[in-house]
């Protein structure tokens, strides 16, 4: 009977981490500057300010699932003008950092799905702002 009852609990113990929801946390413990939520919806927020001269972390959150019919869940984050390009995961965060670059306005996008950097909601402002 004891056996049987420590199977039982192995069981649902499995069965309740397998179905309990991804804690959407990067790994990276590092301060960032600011967090980004890109979804089938677009960006939010969709503006993002930091300061000039040294280099922004962002979390980027992709709450999305594979089972996500277009790119099948992957999103993009990316900056041309800045050299970045990065893409999460469904269901995962990703600490995306930016390099230093003197104060104006980027723009950032998801090329990846959701009709594209064409898409309004899949683009975004970068604006880095003189001390």
């Amino acid at each position: 009977m004891t056996i049987f009852a420590i199977l039982a609990l192995a069981v649902a113990g499995g069965a309740a981490y397998a179905l309990w929801p991804r804690d959407l946390a990067s790994a990276d413990t590092a301060p960032v500057d600011a967090t980004v939520q890109i979804s089938m919806n677009g960006f939010v927020p969709a503006t993002i300010t930091a300061p000039a001269g040294r280099s922004v972390r962002v979390r980027v959150v992709n709450p999305d699932s594979s089972l996500h019919s277009d790119g099948g869940g992957v999103h993009e984050f990316a900056i041309a003008a800045l050299g970045v390009r990065e893409l999460v995961q469904p269901e995962t965060a990703q600490v995306v950092t930016i390099p230093a670059s003197a104060a104006g306005e980027f723009t950032f996008w998801c090329d990846n799905c959701c009709g594209g950097k064409e898409n309004p909601a899949m683009r975004g402002t970068l604006k880095l702002r003189a001390a």
